[in-house]
């Protein structure tokens, strides 16, 4: 294979992503700012998606968090062996949800107030996240140059190898950022 899958040799994907998930986060929250009637109902329809999650106890909404992250997280790490859209798309899309629900939320409740429920576990959530992606653009990246320039580069190895990486690097950050989110979040979004 002709790169591996070192932190190195994917740092300059992780970075172009976290600044793409920056700016898709202002984007969001500035087209909430000049829109917030329809930012409401965005927020309002996302929420009520995992509604059904607050009458869980504790252990099983950890359990649905930590899932629902890591099945992302490895969606987005296997797809990205086409040109990388999928993981791109994931950021984008997420960081632009962050930014209207940061706004949102900040009209109720005040920015700052938002910030303590987000920033405990997305700390950890977030590069995270960024990291599987950037698996999945290192996976995309091999797939262009296998197929437009011709490189013979074993694309179902390097899936596996950026999957493996993933289960055990990602996933393991990925369940910490859940107990955090499930224990330690509302405890400090009270404060």
């Amino acid at each position: 294979m002709p790169d591996n899958l070192s932190f190195r040799n994917i740092m300059w994907y992780f970075l172009f992503l976290g600044i793409l998930f920056i700016l898709s986060s202002f984007g969001g929250y500035y087209h909430a700012q000049y829109n917030p009637d329809l930012a409401k109902e965005n927020v309002k329809m996302i929420s009520e998606d995992f509604s059904i999650i607050k009458d869980f106890n504790p252990l099983l909404i950890f359990a649905f968090i930590f899932l629902n992250n890591s099945l992302k997280a490895l969606i987005a790490t296997a797809t990205g062996f086409f040109f990388g859209i999928f993981p791109i798309f994931f950021i984008v899309f997420n960081g632009y949800i962050i930014g209207m629900v940061i706004f949102v939320a900040g009209m109720e409740m005040g920015v700052y107030k938002v910030l303590l429920y987000l920033i405990p576990h997305g700390i950890l959530e977030i590069p995270a996240i960024l990291l599987a992606c950037s698996y999945g653009l290192w996976v995309g990246n091999l797939f262009y140059r296998n197929v437009v320039k011709n490189q013979e580069i074993p694309i179902k190895r390097a899936i596996i190898e950026a999957v493996l990486k993933c289960l055990r690097i990602v996933f393991p950050v990925l369940l910490l950022a859940a107990l955090i989110e499930t224990f330690v979040t509302p405890f400090i979004g009270g404060m």
